[in-house]
């Protein structure tokens, strides 16, 4: 069935529910694993899910299952994650951010020493001896290495600018260079990958309804740093050739920059996590053509006057630099308002409605989140429909007793 939301049928659906509530359509997420399966899969690449943007096992397990071959592994966002995960069955863990937690490293250390794939990110020498020294306190057995992968700063900087995220310090291919000789010559460490991550490509939106005066610019920055990444991605890729050094993956992208950085030869793996449920920030990409596949639902609990219904509960706003995109936009019914000296309250979230659908107490309103992942965290359950009825409930990361950091 065609993915579709329905007012009149969620309200029906979620009739002796309790609020707040997820959906996921599973009908609009097939959609999205299918056109983002075949956009990457032209070109020979494979997909890692990025956990972050999703938090519920189940999902993220199905996501896996529909895409099939063309899918391999998972990028956490910490160690205790990727634990849980692991003991779990799934396989093949890369931990997108360094640590210097001396139980992090511990972790790493039995999940390697037990046979389980997984790689941890460094971007420099401290990171890597963190490591070294609790490899060499702890291991007899020299088969089981640290696998590593580094983390390669893709920020844009023109004329001195800073045009991207502040991670990785590697931002010259020197600076690579240095630490790549440096690491080849530590016993107890496996170079297994590299990361480039162009976070001002993937996390820019060109058509961000929110900021129009903006639009062009970031048009025009991200047209620019598309190149500029290209090439500091080829010169790694072309010193690893002539050194005739091996690497597992050479990972980049993501929901936002999935395109481009997939067209990159040298790129292996293109990481994706929002695009797959389609938080409504990633509705101003240009080239981001999936569909929202889950909504969360405020039941109305008070008509104040005419025209303005109030719900109970709210809060949701997504993490990043405070503006108003960060805030959830509303959904269904189509022509909801949100309240601009309220927005989206702690407690209450008011709304201006006076369209066609007869709105009563203890209906729900429908609402979609600015990110996937975080929102996973007020929520115990998300609840699954498929061909417009209820079939499954499945615990995020919350509702099996789990918070990661």
């Amino acid at each position: 069935m065609p993915c579709h939301w329905d007012y009149r049928n969620l309200r029906r659906l979620l009739e002796r529910e309790s609020f707040p509530a997820m959906i996921v359509d599973l009908d609009c997420l097939d959609e999205n694993i299918s056109n983002i399966s075949k956009n990457i899969s032209k070109t020979d690449k494979k997909i890692r899910i990025a956990t972050k943007s999703i938090r519920v096992p189940d999902i993220i397990k199905y996501i896996q299952k529909k895409g099939g071959s063309n899918f391999q592994g998972l990028m956490c966002y910490s160690m205790e994650e990727a634990k849980f995960l692991s003991s779990l069955g799934f396989d093949d863990l890369l931990i997108a951010y360094p640590t210097f937690s001396f139980n992090d490293i511990e972790i790493f250390f039995s999940l390697t020493q037990a046979g389980n794939n997984i790689v941890l990110m460094v971007d420099c020498i401290d990171h890597v001896k963190a490591i070294e020294r609790f490899w060499t306190r702890f291991s007899s057995d020299n088969n089981y290495k640290a696998r590593v992968c580094m983390d390669v700063d893709m920020s844009y900087r023109p004329a001195g600018l800073h045009l991207g995220v502040y991670r990785s310090p590697i931002r010259t291919f020197e600076q690579f260079k240095e630490l790549f000789e440096k690491m080849r010559g530590i016993e107890n460490i496996e170079i297994s990958g590299i990361m480039g991550y162009e976070a001002q490509i993937a996390g820019m939106g060109e058509k961000n309804p929110f900021s129009p005066m903006l639009n062009p610019a970031k048009w025009f920055i991200k047209y620019m740093s598309v190149r500029d990444v290209y090439k500091k991605r080829q010169v790694i890729h072309e010193y690893l050739k002539e050194e005739n050094f091996k690497i597992d993956f050479y990972n980049g992208g993501g929901s936002g920059s999935q395109l481009s950085t997939a067209e990159e030869p040298w790129i292996t793996e293109v990481t994706v996590g929002s695009g797959f449920l389609q938080s409504h920030l990633f509705d101003y990409y240009k080239d981001n053509k999936s569909v929202p596949a889950f909504c969360f639902a405020l039941q109305v609990t008070r008509n104040p006057e005419p025209g303005f219904y109030t719900c109970k509960s709210g809060g949701f706003i997504a993490s990043g630099e405070t503006s108003l995109d960060k805030s959830p936009v509303p959904f269904l019914p189509e022509g909801m308002k949100m309240v601009s000296n309220e927005g989206f309250g702690e407690v209450q979230t008011p709304v201006k409605y006076n369209d066609s659908e007869e709105i009563y107490l203890g209906d729900p309103l429908f609402f979609r989140s600015a990110k996937a992942g975080e929102i996973a965290e007020h929520f115990q359950e998300y609840i699954l429909i498929r061909n417009n009825e209820i079939i499954e409930r499945v615990p995020t990361y919350r509702g099996l007793n789990f918070c990661f950091y």
